[in-house]
């Protein structure tokens, strides 16, 4: 006999787990690779089209890494904090969705398939941020552009390559951590994710009206751009830098204050400025704001009471509803706190780009905070009356049909009925009659007395049983007489029954009164084929009893065992 096999945990198998978490460690550090290949690609077609030598490809294409990763850079020793965002953004986006199909492709992934594609993600940025560095140094003599420091550099890659490979594994186990979360974290996640979207549509419905509004201006801010190359560039260059600019005027939806350099504004004043030669700055207001822009501000209140009253019925108890719109509050007081070090930054010798982030951070907490937990508060009371009005009319409804579990209604016993009938019926007073259990085929009736053994007769189809005027005593026959006894031959069907001989035994009479007549009772329907048989409601459990009723009065009126019909030799 073999002995038993011994199965090693997963986390010491080896080199196979070792070898699966590299593996998926490289898949999720792919799209790293590719962003290089494609900034190469990039850069090599405009060099091409301008006609340009290739000797500062490699530079250039460092240059574009470290500005996707947020790097701050220094051009001839000024510095440039001030990048754009949108190519981070798309950079996250990019690892977040493979890092949530590599967790997909792995079987049962855990902590440890998570905690390899985050490490992959994350030391292949910093591998290739270090080459960069390297490349733009060795070309440092005749290229102006270099990174501000090296460690800085690094720490804006780790982060970067963190938030997206991070935002991969939570997206792909959020359905499991609400398994873990109370109900007001989820609940308050999810409305703090909807207030700061909410912001940020409000803010770039402000800076589209802007654009409108200051048409001219930027139509000669890209005449700049001479040609169709020129204009191209400063398009670009706008576009990149929108998320910035939405999230720098989100502050001003809830009350506070962006500035870039000199100038600053908000929804009260505007402090004039020098400005960037861009087609976006050309689209900043330079007088006094009219006093229709302090209505942004009713605009965010209307806008926060609309979905914290939209997600009022996702919670049971006020106080998790409150504790959800408290934390939401926080949610968008900490966006909006981090956005001038993420969307901010040195803009040369204009100055520093960014927002009065604390006063403008506590300005969205009181304000969410307060509208957010009083409206949610105030509709979670009305939809609580509501539920409590809709359960006592549904409680109602059921006591008037007679269904409410444990609530039994004593009824008087009817004539003919079976004692011990009642004294089968389950408890919980959801016991069906005995004619709906017929009607539906789930009654078996006590079995008869068998009679003394005599030859088998031939079993009687439903279609040779005899008509309701066929049979004496009661009205009709549905079916066969339960032990043995059936109600006529198969060839005198519709023809007077024949006296008994003297060694035939009569059945021994039933103890019950529905089975005296040799037949189901009327809830059980019609056997099919019988075109005699009468439809019953198997539902009906009065006109039941009354059936039974019948059935004795009819065998007392002086139908004695002997009248009734009986199996033929």
């Amino acid at each position: 006999m073999s002995p038993p096999r011994v199965i090693r945990p997963a986390a010491r198998r080896t080199p196979a787990g070792a070898r699966s978490l590299l593996w998926t460690a490289a898949a999720a550090a792919l799209p790293v690779i590719v962003t290089v290949l494609v900034l190469a690609a990039v850069t090599l077609a405009i060099l091409v089209f301008t006609a340009r030598g290739f000797d500062s490809l490699f530079a250039v294409v460092a240059v574009e890494w470290l500005v996707v990763n947020r790097v701050p850079l220094t051009v001839d020793a000024v510095s440039l904090g001030f990048l754009p965002l949108l190519p981070p953004l798309i950079y996250v986006a990019v690892l977040a969705r493979q890092t949530r199909a590599v967790l997909a492709d792995v079987e049962e992934p855990g902590p440890r398939e998570a905690a390899a594609a985050v490490a992959g993600v994350t030391l292949a940025g910093l591998l290739l941020t270090g080459l960069a560095s390297l490349l733009v140094g060795s070309a440092a003599s005749d290229f102006a552009v270099r990174e501000a420091s090296l460690s800085t550099a690094l720490l804006w890659t780790a982060a970067v390559a963190l938030f997206g490979s991070g935002l991969g594994v939570w997206l792909y186990f959020r359905r499991d951590l609400r398994e873990i979360l109370p109900l007001w974290v989820r609940g308050g996640i999810h409305l703090g994710s909807a207030f700061v979207a909410a912001v940020w549509a409000i803010a770039a419905i402000l800076l589209l009206i802007g654009l409108l509004a200051a048409w001219g201006p930027v139509g000669s801010v890209l005449e700049i751009g001479k040609d169709l190359t020129g204009t191209a560039a400063l398009a670009a260059i706008s576009i990149a830098y929108l998320p910035n600019v939405v999230m720098a005027a989100a502050t001003l939806a809830v009350g506070g204050e962006a500035h870039l350099g000199e100038a600053s504004y908000s929804v009260f004043a505007v402090s004039r400025g020098p400005m960037p030669e861009v087609p976006l700055a050309a689209a900043l207001p330079t007088t006094d704001p009219h006093w229709s822009m302090q209505a942004l501000l009713l605009v965010t209140v209307l806008v926060a009471a609309g979905l914290a009253r939209a997600v009022a019925h996702w919670f049971r108890t006020t106080a998790d509803a409150v504790k959800a719109a408290w934390l939401a509050a926080a949610i968008v007081a900490l966006v909006v706190a981090v956005s001038p070090v993420v969307a901010g930054g040195e803009l040369g010798v204009l100055g520093t780009v960014g927002t009065g982030s604390l006063i403008a951070a506590g300005t969205a907490l009181a304000l969410f905070g307060v509208i957010g937990s009083a409206t949610i508060a105030l509709s979670l009371a009305g939809l609580t009356r509501r539920r409590e009005r809709a359960e006592s009319e549904l409680e109602r409804r059921r006591r008037r049909a007679g269904t409410v579990p444990g609530d039994e209604a004593e009824t008087e016993p009817e004539v003919g009925a079976d004692p011990e009938v009642g004294a089968r019926t389950p408890p919980g007073g959801e016991a069906e009659s005995e004619a709906e259990f017929d009607g539906e085929g789930g009654a078996e009736f006590e079995s008869e007395p068998e009679p003394e053994p005599e030859p088998e007769p031939s079993r009687v189809g439903p279609e040779d049983l005899p008509g309701d005027e066929d049979l004496p005593g009661e009205g009709g026959s549905e079916g066969v007489v339960s032990g043995g006894d059936e109600t006529a031959g198969d060839e005198n069907d519709g023809e007077p029954d024949h006296e008994p001989d003297d060694d035939e035994v009569p059945a021994p009479r039933p103890e019950s009164p529905d089975s005296a007549s040799g037949t189901a009772p009327d809830s059980g329907g019609a056997t099919e084929g019988d075109g005699h048989g009468a439809a019953v409601d198997g539902a009906a459990v009065d006109d039941a009893a009354v059936d039974g009723a019948a059935s004795v009065e009819a065998e007392t009126a002086g139908e004695s065992p002997d009248e009734r019909p009986k199996a033929s030799d």
